[in-house]
């Protein structure tokens, strides 16, 4: 078994400059963000776009299968629900935190569009009967 070592971060979490020679809490000299040493909670920038790939397939589909489209949904929730439970020990990039919030928007958005959905065929029931 791999056991991963916590090895400290050595650049810049909101521009990625190379901060070897900083100590913590000191400021970026391009962006004048402040040194954190911390190792990043998120390495692999596809974990993050293939749930909020799947979320907008699901948005896309969702007039037409209604509740199955959810199924899409879901892996953005996970990953929501799962960066509540990171370690202190890690600190989440810039990157990283804008792919969050770009996968809770989306499921904002799926949420919305299920409502208005439920909405509009309790006032006119045949408008999603396109086949």
């Amino acid at each position: 078994m791999h056991i991963q070592q916590h090895i400290p971060s050595l650049t810049c979490h909101a521009c990625g400059y190379d901060m070897h020679d900083r100590k913590q809490d000191d400021p970026c000299p391009e962006c004048a963000t402040q040194f954190d040493p911390r190792p990043d909670a998120y390495t692999k920038q596809w974990k993050l776009v293939v749930p909020l790939v799947l979320s907008i397939i699901g948005i896309l589909v969702m007039p037409f299968t209604a509740i199955f489209a959810f199924i899409f949904v879901i892996p953005s929730f996970l990953l929501v629900n799962a960066h509540k439970r990171i370690s202190h020990e890690y600190r989440t990039p810039l990157w990283a935190l804008k792919s969050l919030n770009q996968n809770q928007m989306v499921i904002r958005i799926a949420f919305a569009e299920f409502v208005a959905m439920l909405v509009i065929s309790s006032f006119w029931p045949n408008a999603f009967n396109w086949w």
